[in-house]
């Protein structure tokens, strides 16, 4: 079975068919706008805070009142600075994470890279798999793009502890939907689409 124009024409990852299956690649940068959406509100959590304590400093040691001004000024600023932290580190591994699946008819496994170093690597058998599941995965939001991004997972048919992301940013429910058939025809699930869910991973 050929692969589907669609997503030829209009996936940012790559899919090859091989003798035992199929094989995609979803590169690094392949969610510029989210990660770029995340970077500003790191930097935005970064420069309130600092523009409080630059109101502040230079404070002086016998300054009783100013040194009181000062330690509520930096507690105030520690939760933004530590929000800017986070979104920050999560805007560079969205960015910076490359993810390879393999699909074939004994089941899916992933193997995911930050930097190109080895970060995790999770697999489940086809008698596991109980749908293609198409998630709405909020992390991979952007303002820039009309259309929602959404995750694909292998559901494990014991509960979501044994999920298996499969695919991720994928643009629009239509590739979403025409990639979840393509791996369930590789797979041999046969049963009907998925209506999409939201997910806050």
């Amino acid at each position: 079975m050929p692969i589907s124009s669609l997503i030829d024409d209009q996936a940012v990852f790559t899919v090859e068919r091989t003798p035992q299956g199929l094989v995609m690649h979803f590169p690094v940068l392949r969610a510029p706008g989210a990660a770029l959406g995340l970077g500003a509100f790191a930097l935005l959590c970064a420069l309130m805070p600092a523009l409080g304590l630059a109101a502040v400093l230079p404070v002086e040691s016998a300054n009783a009142s100013a040194m009181l001004t000062l330690a509520m000024v930096g507690g105030m600023a520690a939760p933004f600075l530590l929000a800017s932290v986070v979104f920050a580190a999560l805007a560079t591994y969205l960015a910076a994470n490359a993810l390879q699946v393999n699909i074939n008819a004994s089941g899916a496994w992933h193997e995911r890279r930050v930097f190109g170093y080895f970060s995790r690597q999770r697999a489940i058998a086809r008698t596991d798999i109980a749908e293609i599941e198409l998630r709405i995965a909020s992390r991979h939001q952007n303002l820039f793009s009309s259309e929602p991004r959404y995750t694909l997972v292998a559901r494990h048919k014991d509960g979501h502890a044994g999920d298996v992301v499969v695919a991720e940013d994928v643009r629009g429910q239509a590739l979403a939907s025409e990639l979840a058939s393509l791996l369930q025809g590789v797979l041999g699930i046969e049963n009907p689409k998925t209506p999409a869910t939201d997910c806050s991973d």
